[in-house]
C-alpha cells in the first residue's frame, strides 16, 4: 500500500512537470482564427491560418507579422519548408517564397 501512495505521487509530480513546459504565446493576431500549420526556417516560425495567410515570427512567438503579398488565397492549408524556399498550400493552389514571406509567387 505504502509503494502505491509513493508511486502515485511520484506520477503527479512527473505530470504537473510535463505541463509546466508548455507556454501559451500571444498567437498570431489580429487573425484569431484557426492555424493551420506551422513550420520553421532558421529563426522564424511560420503558421498558416484558415482565412488570415501566412504569418512571421521571428522572436520566437512573442509577435507575429502578416506575410501575404502575393497569395491569392488566404485559407493556408500547409507549409513547407525545403532549403531557404518556404511553400504554402492554399485552397488556390500551391505559392512559393524565396524570401521568408515578403513575397509569394
Amino acid at each position: 500500500m505504502k509503494n502505491k501512495i509513493l508511486f502515485l505521487i511520484a506520477f503527479i509530480i512527473q505530470i504537473n512537470l510535463i505541463n509546466d513546459q508548455w507556454q501559451q504565446t500571444n498567437g498570431p493576431f489580429p487573425f484569431s482564427g484557426t492555424i493551420n500549420s506551422l513550420v520553421v526556417s532558421g529563426t522564424n516560425i511560420f503558421a498558416g491560418t484558415d482565412g488570415g495567410g501566412v504569418y512571421l515570427s521571428n522572436n520566437n512567438g512573442t509577435t507575429w507579422t502578416p506575410v501575404n503579398t502575393g497569395l491569392t488565397n488566404n485559407i493556408v492549408t500547409s507549409l513547407a519548408v525545403s532549403g531557404t524556399n518556404i511553400f504554402a498550400g492554399t485552397q488556390g493552389g500551391v505559392f512559393l517564397s524565396s524570401n521568408n514571406g515578403t513575397n509569394w509567387t
